[in-house]
């Protein structure tokens, strides 16, 4: 399993035309882009799980700092979140 975070500001434009019509929704320059590659029902083994997880925890680390850097609270955090979910719901309803 491979996985990369980027900031939206060091993609290339067509690139980020790309993801953007592939994620239905514009990109903002203080956006990051997480993406990961995997084959499904096939179990990784543990060190491609310690690896990912140490990636995943260096994300959140990095969204934690931004957050604090920004004045942001984790309830706008979490109103956040809940916003997004209830988009990404009636897409798909």
């Amino acid at each position: 399993m491979n996985a990369t975070a980027r900031k939206v500001t060091d993609i290339d434009r067509s690139e980020k035309r790309w993801l953007e019509d592939a994620l239905g929704q514009p990109l903002q320059d203080t956006d990051q882009v997480f993406i990961m590659v995997f084959t499904p029902d096939a179990p990784p083994d543990d060190d491609v799980r310690a690896e990912a997880r140490a990636g995943l925890e260096r994300v959140f680390e990095r969204a934690e700092a931004h957050a604090a850097e920004q004045g942001i609270s984790d309830r706008e955090i979490d109103e956040a979140i809940e916003e997004a979910m209830k988009q990404v719901r009636s897409r798909g309803a």
